[in-house]
C-alpha cells in the first residue's frame, strides 16, 4: 500500500493561469450551437439530441426547465449545456479496470474535477478495501457487491445509515431509494435540494401551503412583467431565454436584479430564427438593477413600502385570500428608507422605477434561483417576495405567480417521491399500508446534518444515488474526512468523481445505466419519468445502445436488488422487472398520480395538482400568509468583501464540462475572482493580480489559494468566484435559518494579494 502523503497539493488549488479577454455579449446564437456540437459530435450525442425534451425522447439530464406544449416545440429542444450533459453520458471514453489499477485513491485526490469527469464511463463494479493494504479500487462481481451491502445494512442501526440522492435521479429510482431507507428504518434521506432550493420550499410551504412554484409555461409567455432575481439563465437554463423572448414579443417587460449583469438576460440570439443566425440580438432586460449581495429582501421591502404608499394594492384579493395583512403593512411602514436603500445598494429613484413597472403591469411573475436561496436569511427574502405578490394580487391568475427555477432535472420530482427527511404523516401511512412494514416517523437528517453526523463519527453506511456530495457541499476538507470515517460507502455513478477519492473503510462504485442509455429489463424497454420546475410529469426513454456491452445495471435494478438481498421482501423484484409496477405503487401512495401509467403516454405528460395556482392555500387557516420579516444589512469590516459563488458557463453543479466561461471572458482556467474596477482601485489591486481568498468565522480562518483578479462589473464591495473551488471557505455550520442550506452566498471574505500574475 502506498504511504499516504503527509500533505497533498491538489492541482485544483494551484493557479491554473486562465486567459482573460473578450467577453461574448450575446447569449446562444450560432456560437452556442457550434460549442454544443464540439461536445456532441466526438461523443456520439447527435441522435439523442434530436429527440431530447420531446414526446417519446429523453428528458435532458441537465436542468429542470419545463417543456413547451407540443404546439410550441422547436425544431430542436436542447441548449448548449444540455448537449454537454448528453455528451457526458454518450462518450466513448472508458474508465476501465486498467484506469483504476493505474490510479490509487491518492492519485485521484490530486486530480481536478474536470480531469476526473473526462476519464469516461465506468465499465464494471469496483471495490476499495482499506484493510487489504491496497490503495486501489478493484473489480467485484455484482452479486458479491449486493451481499456486502446487505451484510452491512443488517449489522448496523438504521440511523447509522445515510441515503443521499442527486437531483438527476428520475422518479422511479428516487421512489425506490426512499422505500429502501424507510424499509431499513430511517428517514435519513438528504438530497441536493437541501443545498439549493430548500429555502424556497420552506418559505413557500409556510406562506402558500406548497413548497413549489405556481406558474406554468404559458405564464412566462404572457405575463406583463417578469422580475428576475439572482439568476443566470444563459448558463443555468438557457432554454428559458426563448420563453423570455416570447414574453418580450408579446409586450411584456423584464426587471432584472443581480450583482452581476449576466449576458443571457441582456441579449439573446435565437439560433432557430433567421435573425439569430444572422447575429441579430434581442434585448431582454428592460431595467437592470445592480443589487448588493443579500440585498434582495431590502429591495422588496422598499418596493412593498412604496406600493403601500401609492395604495397600489389588490385589496379585494387581500381581503378574500390572505392573513397577516395589517401586521405586515404596519411593519413595512415602520422600516427606515435609508436602511433599506443601504441594504440593497440602490437609490430611491431605482425603487420608484420598479414601482412604476409594477403599477403598469396587470400580471407579474417573480422568478429566482440560487442567487436568492443560499444566503443566511434566504427564507425571509423569499417570504418578502411572496408578500409582494400577495399585496398586488399576483398569485393564482394567468401570467402571475412564483417561479423558482430548479437546477438538476428532477430535483423537484425527487422530493415529490419522498426524498425528504420530514415527509408528512399521510405519505408515511400510505407507504405502510401499501407495503406492510412499519415506517419510521422520527425525522431524519438532511444533507448538512448528515455531513455533521459523519464528521462526528455517528454514521457507518453511506449510499449515494448519483451525485458528488464531497464536491457540492460546504467545508470540503471536513467532508473528505467525514466520508472516510464510514465503514462502507456506496456510489451509484456513471463516471469517476471527487467523492470516489475519499472512500470509507470499504467502498463500492456501482456503474449505472444513464438516462440516454437503453434500459431493458425482463418486461422489455423501460420508461422513467421526471417532474420539471412547473410540476409537469413526463416520460423519458433512453435509446442509445452504445453502452450495452458494459457491465452496467439500472438504478432501479441496483436499489431493488439491495432491498431484495437485505430484507427478502417479495415486492422488490417485480419493480426491477417492470417499472410500471413502481408507478403503480407511486399512484397508490402519492396524491396526483392517478392513472399514472396511462397519463405518461400523453404527449407532454400531465400537471400535478397545485393549490396556489387555483388560489387554494393549504395553510393553518386556509389562507395565504403575509409575514413580518426583519431587515438585515451586513456591515463589512474594513478591507472585507461579500463573496458570491456561481457556476462557470462550462459547468453544471459539480460537473465541469470544460474550462471556458466565454460570457465572462475567462478561458482555460477557473481560479478567478471577479472584482469591480472601483474596488480594485480602493484596495490596491489590479487586473491580473494573484490573491488568496480568506474567510473568517468563529472557528478560525479558511483559505482558498491562488485566484487571479479579474476586473468586472459587479456590485460594490462584492466579489464573485466559482464553486466548488470556493466551497472550502464556508463552514459546515454556516447555514440558512429555517432551511439549513449552506450559506454559499454573501460570505464575508478578504483578498490577500500574492503579487502580479506571472506570465507563462
Amino acid at each position: 500500500m502506498t504511504t499516504p502523503p503527509a500533505h497533498i497539493t491538489n492541482p485544483a488549488n494551484e493557479f491554473d493561469n486562465p486567459d482573460v479577454g473578450r467577453r461574448v455579449k450575446s447569449a446562444a446564437g450560432v456560437p452556442g450551437v457550434l460549442h454544443a456540437m464540439q461536445h456532441a459530435v466526438p461523443n456520439k450525442a447527435l441522435l439523442p439530441l434530436l429527440t431530447m425534451n420531446k414526446p417519446g425522447g429523453i428528458d435532458c439530464p441537465g436542468c429542470a426547465w419545463p417543456e413547451p406544449s407540443t404546439h410550441n416545440l422547436g425544431i430542436v429542444e436542447f441548449c448548449e449545456n444540455g448537449a454537454k450533459a448528453v455528451a457526458e453520458e454518450t462518450t466513448p471514453v472508458r474508465a476501465t479496470r486498467d484506469f483504476w489499477a493505474e490510479h490509487s485513491i491518492y492519485d485521484l485526490r490530486e486530480k481536478t474535477d474536470h480531469w476526473l469527469g473526462k476519464s469516461g464511463r465506468i465499465t464494471e463494479p469496483m471495490l476499495y478495501d482499506r484493510s487489504s493494504g491496497d490503495d486501489h479500487y478493484h473489480p467485484i462481481a455484482w452479486d458479491k457487491a449486493f451481499e456486502m451491502i446487505a451484510s452491512k445494512l443488517k449489522e448496523i442501526e438504521p440511523d447509522e445509515a445515510v441515503f443521499y440522492t442527486s437531483g438527476r435521479a428520475p422518479n422511479e429510482p428516487a421512489y425506490m431509494m426512499q422505500l429502501l431507507a424507510r424499509r431499513l428504518g430511517t428517514n435519513n434521506l438528504p438530497d441536493c435540494g437541501n443545498m439549493c432550493h430548500e429555502s424556497t420550499g420552506s418559505a413557500l410551504g409556510e406562506t402558500l401551503g406548497l413548497g413549489k412554484g405556481s406558474v406554468v409555461m404559458e405564464d412566462f409567455y404572457n405575463t406583463d412583467l417578469l422580475i428576475s432575481v439572482g439568476q443566470n439563465p444563459g448558463t443555468n437554463h438557457p432554454r428559458a431565454l426563448d420563453a423570455f423572448k416570447q414574453l418580450k414579443d408579446n409586450g411584456g417587460k423584464i426587471l432584472t436584479l443581480n450583482p452581476l449583469p449576466e449576458t443571457g438576460l441582456m441579449k439573446f440570439r435565437d439560433p432557430q430564427t433567421v435573425k439569430g443566425v444572422l447575429g441579430m440580438s434581442a434585448d431582454l432586460t428592460d431595467e437592470y438593477m445592480q443589487v448588493r449581495l443579500d440585498g434582495d429582501r431590502a429591495f422588496f421591502q422598499a418596493l412593498n413600502k412604496e406600493l403601500i404608499r401609492r395604495d397600489a394594492l389588490d385589496h379585494k384579493f387581500l381581503d378574500q385570500f390572505c392573513s397577516g395583512v395589517e401586521d405586515t403593512i404596519a411593519h413595512l411602514n415602520s422600516l427606515d428608507d435609508a436602511t433599506l436603500l443601504r441594504g440593497c445598494g440602490l437609490t430611491a429613484k431605482d425603487i420608484q422605477k420598479a414601482a412604476d413597472m409594477v403599477e403598469d403591469a396587470d400580471t407579474v411573475v417573480v422568478s429566482w434561483t440560487l442567487g436568492v436561496t443560499q444566503h443566511k436569511n434566504a427564507v425571509y427574502t423569499i417570504r418578502e417576495m411572496v408578500n409582494f405578490l400577495l399585496l398586488t394580487g399576483n398569485i393564482g391568475k394567468p401570467g402571475a405567480g412564483t417561479a423558482p427555477l430548479r437546477g438538476h432535472s428532477n430535483v423537484q420530482g425527487d422530493r415529490t417521491m419522498g426524498i425528504w427527511e420530514k415527509m408528512p404523516e399521510p405519505f408515511l401511512q400510505a407507504l405502510e399500508d401499501e407495503f406492510g412494514f412499519d415506517v419510521p416517523r422520527e425525522h431524519g437528517w438532511d444533507a448538512v446534518d448528515s455531513l455533521r453526523a459523519m464528521r462526528d463519527g455517528k454514521t457507518k453506511f453511506f449510499l449515494s444515488l448519483g451525485g458528488n456530495l464531497v464536491r457540492v457541499a460546504s467545508d470540503t476538507e471536513v467532508l473528505e474526512k467525514g466520508m472516510e470515517s464510514n465503514e462502507l460507502t456506496v456510489h451509484l455513478s456513471t463516471k469517476p468523481n471527487g467523492s470516489h477519492a475519499w472512500p470509507g473503510e470499504k467502498s463500492l462504485i456501482l456503474p449505472v445505466i444513464a438516462r440516454t442509455d437503453k434500459d431493458v429489463q425482463k418486461s422489455g424497454v423501460q420508461i422513467v419519468t421526471v417532474e420539471d420546475s412547473v410540476g409537469a410529469v413526463h416520460g423519458s426513454t433512453g435509446k442509445s445502445r452504445a453502452n450495452l456491452d458494459l457491465n452496467l445495471k439500472s438504478e432501479c435494478d441496483i436499489l431493488g436488488s439491495i432491498g431484495r438481498e437485505t430484507f427478502g421482501d417479495p415486492f422488490w423484484q417485480p419493480m426491477i422487472d417492470d417499472y410500471s409496477v413502481i408507478r403503480d405503487h407511486i399512484e397508490a401512495t402519492i396524491p396526483g398520480f392517478h392513472d399514472f401509467n396511462r397519463r405518461i403516454q400523453n404527449p407532454g405528460g400531465f400537471l400535478l395538482p397545485n393549490g396556489p395556482r387555483e388560489r387554494v392555500f393549504n395553510t393553518s387557516d386556509g389562507k395565504a400568509q403575509l409575514t413580518v420579516n426583519e431587515t438585515n444589512v451586513i456591515d463589512l469590516p474594513e478591507g472585507y468583501f461579500l463573496m458570491n459563488t456561481v457556476r462557470s458557463h462550462d459547468q453544471y453543479n459539480s460537473t465541469i464540462y470544460g474550462l471556458d466561461d466565454r460570457y465572462r471572458g475567462v478561458r482555460n482556467g477557473r481560479r478567478v475572482v471577479f472584482v469591480s474596477p472601483a474596488d480594485c482601485r480602493e484596495r490596491g489591486l489590479k487586473d491580473g493580480d494573484l490573491v488568496d481568498i480568506v474567510s473568517v468565522f468563529s472557528d478560525g480562518e479558511r483559505r482558498a489559494p491562488n485566484f487571479r483578479v479579474v476586473e468586472y462589473n459587479t456590485a460594490k464591495d462584492c466579489v464573485t468566484t466559482y464553486f466548488p473551488e470556493a466551497n472550502v471557505l464556508v463552514p459546515l455550520d454556516s447555514v440558512a435559518e429555517k432551511s439549513n442550506t449552506p450559506v454559499s452566498k454573501s460570505v464575508v471574505v478578504r483578498l490577500e494579494a500574492l503579487g502580479a500574475r506571472a506570465d507563462k
